[in-house]
């Protein structure tokens, strides 16, 4: 698998949004519900991973500004589970694993904050994500940071603590 930034939305972009559409994933639905636009427009950018021949996307995220940083692993969706065994500091997600660095590098040392649904469930899995930030908070790789509306939906802020995550990653 390669991970890249993309700054167009080429056919694979297109062929992974009909895919996300298929499975409910409704925040990866189209490029409006992605916010494809508006993030490129607010100086964020989006990172996706593709098969070996760059057949496919099977996984994309997006960074953003947000608060006094950068929002990272924004609108993350993947279509197959990484290939790695259950892990208990989440690295069978593409998202997590592989284009994390690649959003920490693109933040240049500024606090990175990740958000959890904490109502609202568009894909029927974003409820499984958040308890899954619980976990990842009691091994210190982001840590609690407050509860509030963002996008007009209540979310849990998380801060990414970047040097444990980098410890963990090795």
């Amino acid at each position: 698998m390669q991970t890249i930034r993309i700054t167009s939305a080429d056919t694979n972009l297109m062929q992974f949004i009909e895919k996300c559409e298929y499975n409910q994933f409704m925040n990866n639905s189209s490029l409006v519900a992605m916010k494809w636009n508006w993030c490129m427009e607010e100086g964020g950018a989006w990172f996706a991973t593709y098969t070996d021949d760059f057949s496919e996307i099977i996984s994309l995220s997006g960074i953003h500004p947000f608060e006094d940083g950068y929002r990272v692993l924004f609108r993350g969706a993947q279509l197959q589970v990484r290939p790695c065994g259950l892990n208990r500091y989440h690295m069978q997600s593409y998202c997590f694993a592989d284009q994390l660095p690649m959003q920490i590098e693109f933040a240049k040392d500024k606090p990175l904050y990740i958000t959890t649904n904490v109502e609202h469930d568009a894909s029927g899995r974003m409820n499984k994500v958040d308890k899954l930030f619980h976990t990842l908070e009691k091994l210190s790789v982001v840590h609690f940071v407050e509860q509030k509306e963002v996008w007009y939906i209540n979310q849990n802020i998380w801060q990414l603590d970047v040097e444990k995550y980098k410890s963990i990653r090795l």
